[in-house]
């Protein structure tokens, strides 16, 4: 990793060249002091970063984005849970389904996300009224999230054509795809609030509300699937609606809170204003790759999975098994990746790149011990995690072997995907989207076929090929990051009020 010494700070940065601060109200922290994350909106801004956080504090500020994914999977483990107990079908459907509705959620929620490059960037120059313009043009994008994805599903019955699932599968993936898809601009919204609070160092209030999104999505899965509590036995559309009246509170209550308390008039925050074409194009031209980036990568997870559905139901049902596990385990890995994509928007806008640099070295390194730790129970106990999501011994056995090669690709994973997400809080989206496209065509999808055709099971095969995938990623993303250029783009900010 990084350190200290790498890209030194510049004074005659321009970035660098933004209005004082204004004095700290009586009890809040002054820029020399602490940088501790608010808990709750303030009327005060919080003071952007002087110097590069120690690894206490970086803890202080991940714990809740991991423990905000974590629970998001979590959620996402149990739905399974409980899909599982509808029978190897509903099993082997709902996960394709998901995946498939998830390239264009990711595209879409992924331009929401990398919201923060540019909010982080205009709290680290020390310009809080920046932010509102910036929010109220994506609020633009998320009124064409639902056409999107509601044109997108109309989609699904062309994989009926390509005969590769049962009929019964293909038909209880429609039902999921139909439902699931009136919760994109609900996500959208909530995605791209979370982004602001993490761009000014805010993570616990997000997590709060996604701990709620968790909580009620799970209590509705449980009545709505099975019918408990006076509610309607809706089997897998239950799962999904659960999952849209989830998203809904969500969104609900972050905005709610958002737009009544101060931090409407501290970011100048606004719901609509007139389009300002040049910050539209700089939105776009920054977000889109990152999106894409998300897609791409969703998008090389489901045609995996289709790979491994030609092998057969059963394999498809421990296929799908590794997935939700290893997403469980992804998930809080990626929560390192946007805690550096936060600091390092914030040191940038800052004019810190030094200090950008070695902060993001030192969480990437972090979250890649994390993945490593989280490769010994796949390793030691992939029947036993298998046996929580069906009694199947043939689906149990398969599912075991496969968790063995992902127990040995955890830390180059997290080195890839974490690296990544980083890049991103600088705005560097293109070039690492360019090579995730690049691996899946050229390593991941020709290795997973070739592999699956000469080792026994299989399964075990395709997985090998996806070893090698993340393996060729992982040393690009450690080129990229380690040559520094990201550390140079400039994000347009020339729009926004507060502009030098």
């Amino acid at each position: 990793m990084a350190s200290s010494s790498d890209a030194p700070d510049s004074p005659d940065d321009p970035s660098r060249q933004h209005p004082e601060e204004p004095a700290a109200a009586p009890g809040e922290p002054s820029a020399e002091q602490s940088t501790e994350p608010s808990t709750e909106p303030s009327p005060v801004a919080p003071p952007p970063l002087t110097e590069a956080p120690g690894l206490w504090e970086i803890l202080r500020f991940t714990l809740p984005l991991t423990l905000s994914m974590l629970t998001t999977a979590i959620n996402t483990t149990v739905d399974m849970v409980f899909i599982g107990a509808l029978g190897t079908a509903p099993l082997a459907a709902v996960p394709l389904a998901a995946f498939v509705y998830m390239i264009v959620w990711v595209l879409l929620t992924g331009v929401m996300r990398n919201a923060l490059a540019f909010t982080a960037r205009a709290h680290g120059a020390g310009r809080p009224k920046a932010i509102g313009p910036i929010l109220a043009h994506y609020h633009l994008l998320v009124l064409a999230g639902l056409p999107l994805m509601l044109l997108y599903v109309q989609a699904w019955p062309l994989v009926a054509r390509l005969e590769i699932l049962s009929p019964q599968v293909l038909g209880l993936a429609q039902v999921y795809l139909e439902t699931r898809a009136w919760d994109i601009s609900f996500s959208m919204l909530l995605m791209l609030y979370t982004a602001f609070y993490q761009s000014i160092g805010n993570s616990r209030f997000p997590m709060l509300v996604n701990l709620a999104v968790v909580a009620v999505n799970i209590v509705l899965d449980y009545g709505l699937i099975f019918g408990h509590w006076g509610l309607p036995a809706l089997e897998v559309r239950g799962s999904a609606l659960a999952t849209v009246i989830a998203q809904g509170m969500g969104a609900a209550c972050i905005l709610g809170v958002t737009y009544l308390g101060p931090a409407r008039r501290l970011y100048d925050l606004r719901l609509t204003m007139r389009l300002k074409a040049r910050q539209m194009r700089e939105i776009l031209r920054v977000g889109i790759p990152q999106g894409l980036g998300d897609c791409v990568e969703l998008t090389t997870w489901t045609v995996f999975m289709l790979i491994v559905g030609r092998l057969g139901e059963t394999t498809l049902a421990a296929g799908n098994i590794g997935i939700q596990v290893t997403h469980l385990i992804f998930l809080p890995g990626f929560a390192f990746g946007l805690a550096a994509s936060s600091y390092i928007g914030r040191f940038l806008g800052a004019g810190r790149p030094g200090a950008a640099k070695t902060t993001a070295g030192r969480i990437v390194a972090m979250g890649v011990g994390y993945m490593g730790l989280m490769g010994i129970p796949l390793w030691f106990f992939g029947e036993t995690l298998a046996g929580a999501f069906t009694t199947d011994g043939e689906v149990i056995r398969l599912a075991g072997m496969m968790f063995k090669v992902m127990a040995c690709y955890q830390v180059i994973d997290g080195l890839g995907f974490i690296t990544r997400t980083a890049l991103g809080g600088a705005g560097d989206t293109v070039l690492p989207t360019l090579a995730l496209a690049a691996c899946a065509l050229g390593v991941m999808f020709p290795g997973a076929w070739w592999l699956s055709t000469l080792i026994d099971p299989p399964l075990v095969g395709a997985w090998l090929g996806a070893f090698v995938y993340m393996a060729a990623y992982a040393a690009l993303m450690q080129w990229r990051f380690r040559g520094g250029r990201w550390l140079t783009i400039r994000l347009s900010l020339e729009d926004a009020p507060g502009a030098p």
